[in-house]
């Protein structure tokens, strides 16, 4: 019985931070206006990481002229992930259990190859995926990584946020350039496969 209670009470706070990052970003007329002439608006806000942890990152977001059902698959397709993330170079579905995805992801920097894992957790009704590092493994280059993607009816088409953080083993001075760029271009190469998909 107190197991029970203490897994429900850790479920309720997951859903409860779940809930809190799927919430619509505030857009100011300058931002729908960017967003409506394709643009894709980065920020320097990070979400919260496992006990407050603080790493590198974004959020970036984008408005993608196609079917909100349709975009989400795409980011569910995690064999296709190479075709968004800039340095990923191989992705594997190591295993699906409750709601749980396990991805390898292999990537590359210069003439080096780092592979991690990572647990995506998905909630289709909402259309957001969390995600977070899988540190019972044994992963190159980062330390904790997290985010998650969020898709939302918008304007007949789709808004998509991306928010990502991570602490590496590598300098700050050396992965925060990279990071802001990876975020962007990851929407950004989503953004042109969809709408690719949808005949635009």
């Amino acid at each position: 019985m107190i197991r029970l209670a203490i897994g429900c009470v850790l479920l309720l706070l997951a859903l409860g931070d779940a809930r809190e990052a799927a919430a619509r970003p505030s857009l100011s007329d300058s931002d729908v206006s960017a967003l409506k002439a394709g643009k894709i608006l980065f920020r320097p806000e990070v979400p919260a990481g496992r006990n407050g942890a603080v790493g590198m990152g974004g959020t970036a977001l984008a408005y993608l002229q196609s079917d909100p059902d349709a975009v989400w698959e795409a980011i569910l397709d995690f064999a296709g992930h190479p075709r968004f993330f800039p340095r990923v170079r191989e992705t594997r579905v190591i295993e699906r259990v409750a709601g749980r995805t396990l991805v390898s992801y292999r990537i590359a920097v210069g003439p080096f190859s780092f592979r991690f894992f990572v647990n995506n957790y998905a909630d289709a009704a909402t259309h957001f995926l969390r995600w977070e590092l899988d540190r019972s493994r044994e992963n190159d280059l980062f330390r904790d990584h997290w985010g998650y993607w969020k898709v939302d009816d918008w304007d007949d088409g789709a808004l998509v946020t991306y928010a990502m953080a991570g602490q590496t083993t590598l300098p700050a001075f050396m992965i925060a350039r990279a990071g802001r760029d990876g975020t962007v271009e990851t929407v950004k190469a989503l953004k042109v496969h969809v709408e690719q998909r949808a005949g635009l």
